[in-house]
């Protein structure tokens, strides 16, 4: 579904989703199947992940030192904008995810509260870096604004 994103992201407002680093990148890349989140939703489709300008810098040094994960080094992953567009196809409680997803496709660090709720990715597709501002929960992106703006490296620039 996603192997031509330039089609995909033609197509004006998408739903997104932002996530700190190295959670964007990892789901953007699809080493990280399922984000665990408090809240819920009845969305299913395509889904912008948007990297924050945050860093879970506990979780990425982990990931570092426990895993084969090819994580960038934390100065070249990508903040405050679009960095993959993935498929959003279910989203239940922790004890209804399918069989078969691995500890280490949803979480690689510590436990996962009961009431959380899962969102299960698929056919994840890294993107180049398109600037714009996240919000909380799920929410619209208009791409075809971000399709004409300046490439990051322009916008530093001015």
């Amino acid at each position: 579904m996603f192997r031509d994103s330039q089609h995909v992201l033609a197509t004006g407002l998408t739903k997104a989703l932002s996530l700190k680093q190295p959670f964007a990148w990892l789901i953007a890349n699809g080493y990280l199947l399922v984000d665990d989140r408090t809240w819920g939703t009845q969305y299913r489709g395509p889904l912008l992940i948007h990297a924050s300008k945050g860093l879970y810098k506990e979780y990425y040094d982990y990931l570092k030192s426990n895993t084969d994960i090819p994580l960038p080094a934390k100065d070249k992953l990508e903040y405050g904008g679009v960095v993959g567009i993935a498929n959003l196809v279910l989203c239940c409680r922790l004890g209804e995810l399918p069989e078969g997803i691995s500890r280490e496709q949803r979480a690689h660090f510590g436990g996962v509260h009961q009431e959380y709720f899962g969102f299960l990715f698929e056919q994840a597709v890294p993107l180049a870096l398109m600037p714009c501002r996240g919000k909380l929960g799920i929410f619209e992106i208009d791409i075809g604004e971000l399709l004409v703006a300046p490439p990051a490296a322009q916008t530093e620039l001015f």
